[in-house]
């Protein structure tokens, strides 16, 4: 992306959803230069039956200088991930945004599914949060 000559290689953002958003947060380590990040139910599938996932993703929220934004649907497998991330964030004074949306649909799939069926609840939020961050 920073290579094509209508992208602004200094106001760079990454998303990501589900694994994707474990991804998004690893990404966010190695690289400094990221704006902002938005995980869409990151982790939220495989956090609970994963330590050593849990522990990865902690100290990488340690590390990466981009602020996270975690969205997650109230259904969705687990929002543990967006609880347990930004309570360290918060105890390392470091900014974030979390939100825990209303339900999607009636089962933990169509929670995590929130990413595409629930734009319109999420929408504005995110783009908020980018517009802050890719000034």
């Amino acid at each position: 992306m920073r290579g094509r000559g209508d992208v602004s290689s200094r106001r760079v953002a990454v998303a990501g959803h589900s694994f994707g958003g474990s991804l998004t947060l690893l990404a966010a380590e190695r690289d400094s230069t990221l704006r902002a990040i938005v995980l869409f139910g990151g982790a939220a599938g495989s956090w609970d039956g994963s330590p050593k996932l849990q522990l990865r993703l902690l100290e990488t929220v340690r590390h990466a200088r981009a602020p996270p934004f975690f969205v997650y649907a109230a259904n969705d497998y687990s929002v543990a991930p967006l609880k347990i991330l930004s309570a360290e964030l918060a105890k390392l004074r470091k900014p974030y945004k979390a939100k825990i949306y209303p339900a999607v649909g009636r089962t933990p799939a169509e929670g995590h599914d929130s990413v595409h069926s629930g734009v319109a609840m999420w929408e504005r939020d995110v783009f908020s949060f980018l517009a802050e961050y890719m000034r």
